[in-house]
């Protein structure tokens, strides 16, 4: 797990490395390679060190981490196993029940790995997670309050607008990871 610093706000390109190791893709020189591909096409650059990511960036990261992963993979003859999609990009849900209905049917396919979600509360931030059971198991890259893996229990996250729960999740703004 890749974890990222305090004084930064690159937690969308340790997302990305996150997930791409949930993924099984831990080859030895992914976590360099992806935080270095993922940077490198970040607009904006150096200002996202301190203002963070946002959707369309996370969007060009990954689209760039993909088309060097294919690539990688095509050298060696091998097929590329990982596909991305962003669920929610063109139809958002309109309610946090609709999300979570919308979610749930998301993630009941056999081939999603894990996901990466943009969260708005208790502040803006990007983390990896795996759908299990009544949670969301973050694999976070930030350093405090928590790092590593931290499990989210769904009665705890709204999606959409502020409410009495402890995490707000952007609805808007899932990456689901598929494994082919």
């Amino acid at each position: 797990m890749a974890l990222q610093g305090t004084l930064d706000g690159l937690c969308g390109p340790y997302a990305i490395v996150n997930a791409y190791h949930l993924c099984d893709l831990d080859e030895d020189w992914l976590g360099q390679d992806i935080l270095e591909i993922s940077c490198s096409e970040l607009q904006g650059w150096p200002d996202a060190l301190w203002s963070g990511t946002s959707f369309a960036q996370m969007r060009q990261m990954l689209d760039a981490c993909q088309q060097r992963l294919r690539s990688a993979y095509e050298e060696t003859n091998v097929d590329y196993p990982i596909t991305v999609d962003y669920p929610f990009e063109e139809q958002v849900p309109a309610t946090s029940k609709r999300y979570w209905k919308e979610f749930d049917n998301k993630f009941k396919n056999n081939n999603v790995v894990c996901g990466i979600a943009g969260m708005e509360h208790p502040d803006k931030h990007w983390f990896a997670f795996i759908n299990w059971r009544d949670s969301l198991l973050a694999f976070d890259s930030f350093t405090a309050p928590w790092s590593g893996f931290h499990r989210m229990p769904r009665s705890r996250i709204h999606a959409g607008s502020r409410n009495i729960s402890d995490y707000v999740l952007n609805r808007e703004e899932l990456i689901v990871f598929y494994q082919v």
